[in-house]
């Protein structure tokens, strides 16, 4: 028998809102520092491990006095700050960027009052974590990570121990340790548990050093005095059937393991560590659209947001975006995000991410109100500037609202800076007898470009086909059929190849789920309850620019009307999608059939993507994911975007996408659901989903399907401006690159100081050199990146001088 030391962890896991709402879950965290504090003041040796940043801001806002005892035992040692993210978030869905900010706006906050940020990563709880996530723990100053799901062989099979070295697609690595046998332990288990992991049949060759976590943890508490007792005991007898337990903390046990072992003698994962409980990727639709807007909506408008601040237009707003940030950080917490807490608690999240999302909107107003004010619009006629979010160019369709019609004989037509006209065609409004105006447009990277709304028609000539029938829509590059009888699609034709893609798609499939709400023990969804049909179809829209059709179709006393629409001058496939559910303990998947043969499936995940087998299980993504292998010999794929969504499967070129679920609310799987009790059930009523498909010869990373699902997420913004003179070109971008394998997604003020802080991403697994481009200031910047690889850097604005920084920008 080996001689094992077993690190006696003390912990109080805090679930605020699956057990209880918001304001109870605070009350719980402040009683359980409070109540180990005490325990400290009458024991001096055993230590205590806790994170979440949110935590310890809501006791010193609230305690003072209970924080200052603290702010005492974390410099004495005994109270570890670990984990460095504002809440323990789900560790799939949230994006990049939210990852950054858990870790900036803590590390932040841990320094400022404990003097020292964490340096182990810990998320106990998380139900799966994504193979990015050591490349962003290590550049936010942690190099350690703890966790407990999933378990071993039950949830996932390891392939050497549960100690190992976790590795990103760019090399960086973290040491991570699963913690065995749960985060808890009680007074009447706690023998149990030592014993037991003595014999612990999971690690690492030659590994001396175990996690014991103890205390009442699931959900509030800590360690109780005979829960001590019983350790002390242990303590004493030093028995080595038991192993020899120490009070330690992460830092502790991690340090001693690397002082007991080689590199070598710890095997190496470079995967992602999944799956827990499949089911919550597509619990709660409303949390995960919420989520998705909220991301995005920050992001743009710390965009322009930098750009009113750089043209000295306005100052940055910084307190304002971190309120903003913190509260959606708060809502990926892992039972929130995931959909499995109370019903209550989503009315708080939609409140608290409504609030976010319109601070952010005005902020953006403000800003794009700025820029505006600088542009000639004094042209002949109404004017629309139409702004780019995005930090690279843009070809999209934009929609002018019906105010546009003001003063002007119709119809209408569309002019640019040029007084070229652009091909334009009135579209249905959100309203009965509402009319807007859609046409497509070239827009620069992170920029605008004005354009004229004037009367009279003006008639342009066409060389690119558009054509729709009773059951087909085509263009240059696509032919789409339908079923009448069920509204399904029946071709998908590729006319610059010659390929069919699809045997059939837009299969709406209603599936048994008598699953909990979390779909414990669930690996996929293949048993159908039955499928909407009953068709409806009838072209809606059909003009100078694009052709739209509409499918109504039915199932059980659902309805679902699906808007297919086909462009003249841009290749894009878009699908607006509204569903009025009323099915429960059933979940929804959108299934495409594809010829596809010998496929790979991708999907996007934070700040990179994951490749997997396609095995049929239910797997998180993000904003794509995409099947590709070859149809007839070539070299062939299909990717998919969406804009709210975040479980799939593929499997036998079967590509689907899960719509929602309709579980009861918090139901965890050993609870009894009877009919009688009437208990509230997920996602009843109507939904609204927004899909791209990207069909493409050869691979997803050349059909530049990532930032094609970033503009279906960001599209631009189209802005009514009064007619005035303006010293500001008529089109103008602010900032870009060149590389198609880069995406820059921040673009931001410092956290300290006055400097411009860039950040973005490898997207395709291939070194990039490339040039940062500022052409308004006419500067541009030298910068490569190695496959996989997540870069900031931060410019002085005075100097003009750049450096690279890690995610806490420094």
């Amino acid at each position: 028998m080996r001689n094992i030391t077993l690190h006696m962890i003390g912990h109080g896991h805090i679930d605020p809102t699956w057990l209880w709402n918001w304001q109870e879950g605070f009350e719980e965290v402040r009683a359980t520092f409070k109540s180990v504090l005490d325990l400290m003041d009458d024991h001096e040796a055993f230590c205590f491990t806790s994170s979440s940043a949110c935590f310890f801001q809501w006791v010193k806002d609230s305690d003072p006095e209970l924080f200052e005892r603290l702010k005492c035992r974390v410099r004495e040692g005994r109270w570890e700050i670990a984990g460095g993210f504002w809440v323990e978030p789900d560790c799939n869905i949230p994006c990049g960027e939210s990852f950054v900010r858990h870790g900036l706006y803590s590390q932040r906050f841990f320094q400022q009052e404990f003097g020292r940020i964490s340096t182990v990563g810990f998320n106990p709880d998380s139900f799966g974590h994504a193979s990015t996530l050591p490349q962003l723990l290590v550049k936010l100053g942690m190099d350690r990570y703890a966790y407990m799901r999933p378990e071993p062989f039950v949830e996932m099979d390891y392939p050497d121990s549960t100690l190992f070295w976790w590795q990103a697609s760019d090399g960086s690595r973290v040491l991570a340790s699963h913690i065995p046998l749960g985060y808890d332990a009680w007074s009447d288990t706690i023998d149990k548990k030592m014993a037991r992991l003595s014999e612990y049949p999971h690690l690492a060759p030659g590994q001396h050093h175990v996690l014991c976590f103890y205390g009442v943890c699931n959900h509030g508490g800590g360690p109780t005095r005979e829960t001590i007792r019983h350790i002390d005991a242990t303590i004493n007898a030093s028995s080595e059937a038991k192993g020899v337990p120490v009070y330690s903390s992460l830092e502790g046990f991690f340090a001693s393991l690397l002082a007991d072992s080689t590199d070598a003698s710890v095997p190496t994962l470079a995967t992602e560590l999944q799956h827990h409980a499949r089911g919550c990727y597509s619990a709660h639709s409303e949390i995960k659209r919420l989520n998705r807007q909220v991301e995005h909506a920050l992001m743009n408008a710390e965009r322009f947001a930098t750009i009113a601040w750089l043209l000295d237009f306005d100052s940055y707003p910084h307190d304002a975006f971190e309120k903003c940030w913190k509260d959606l950080l708060y809502n990926q917490f892992h039972d929130i995000l995931a959909g499995t807490s109370l019903e209550s608690t989503y009315e708080d999240s939609r409140d608290q991410l409504g609030a976010a999302r319109h601070r952010a909107d005005v902020i953006l107003n403000a800003a794009v109100q700025k820029i505006a004010r600088g542009a000639d619009t004094s042209s002949e006629g109404n004017a629309v500037i139409a702004f780019n979010p995005l930090p690279w160019p843009v070809t999209s369709p934009l929609t002018a609202p019906p105010s546009v019609e003001r003063c002007l004989e119709k119809p209408l037509h569309v002019v640019d800076e040029n007084e070229t006209v652009i091909p334009s065609q009135a579209v249905r409004g959100e309203r009965i007898d509402h009319t807007r105006y859609r046409f497509i447009a070239e827009l620069p990277a992170m920029g605008y470009r004005v354009f004229t709304i004037r009367g009279s028609a003006k008639t342009c000539r066409h060389t690119l086909p558009l054509d729709a029938g009773d059951h087909y829509i085509q263009n240059l590059w696509w032919r789409m059929e339908f079923d009448p009888v069920t509204g399904e699609i029946t071709r998908l034709f590729d006319n610059t190849h010659k390929v069919e893609i699809l045997k059939r798609g837009h299969i709406l499939a209603a599936l048994v789920d008598h699953s909990d709400t979390w779909s414990h023990g669930i690996r996929e969804y293949r048993v159908e309850a039955g499928r909407f049909s009953g068709a409806s179809l009838r072209i809606v829209e059909q003009g100078d620019v694009q052709v739209t059709l509409r499918s109504v179709t039915r199932y059980a006393d659902s309805e679902a009307i699906t808007e297919y629409t086909l462009y003249r001058e841009i290749d894009h496939i878009g699908c607006e999608l509204r569903l009025n559910w009323q099915q429960q303990y059933q979940m929804l998947k959108l299934a495409f059939d594809t010829h596809i043969q010998h496929g790979l499936a991708t999907y996007d995940a934070p700040y990179g993507y994951q490749e997997r087998v396609p095995d049929g299980g239910e797997e998180p993504g993000q904003q794509w994911f995409d099947l590709t292998g070859d149809i007839g010999g070539l070299p062939y794929g299909l990717a998919i975007l969406n804009d709210c969504k975040y479980g799939f499967d593929v499997r036998c070129g079967v590509m689907r996408v899960s719509l929602l679920r309709s579980p009861a609310y918090a139901h965890h799987d050993d609870g009894r659901f009877e009919t009688d009790a009437r208990w509230p059930i997920m996602d009843q009523g109507w939904q609204r989903v927004k899909l791209a498909l990207i069909p493409h010869a050869g691979d997803w990373r050349d059909a530049g399907t990532v930032k094609r699902a970033w503009e279906l997420n960001a599209p631009p913004l189209v802005h009514p401006e009064s007619s005035h003179p303006g010293g500001h070109a008529l089109q103008a971008g602010l900032l870009g690159t060149e590389a198609d394998n880069v995406l820059l997604s921040v673009v931001k003020c410092s956290e300290e100081g006055e400097d411009l802080v860039i950040r973005g991403y490898e997207t395709a697994g291939r070194a990039a050199e490339t040039r940062l481009h500022l052409p308004y200031f006419d500067k541009s910047f030298d910068l490569v990146f190695a496959p996989h690889e997540i870069k900031t850097v931060r410019i002085n604005r005075k100097e003009w001088t750049l450096r690279e920084v890690n995610l806490l920008e420094a």
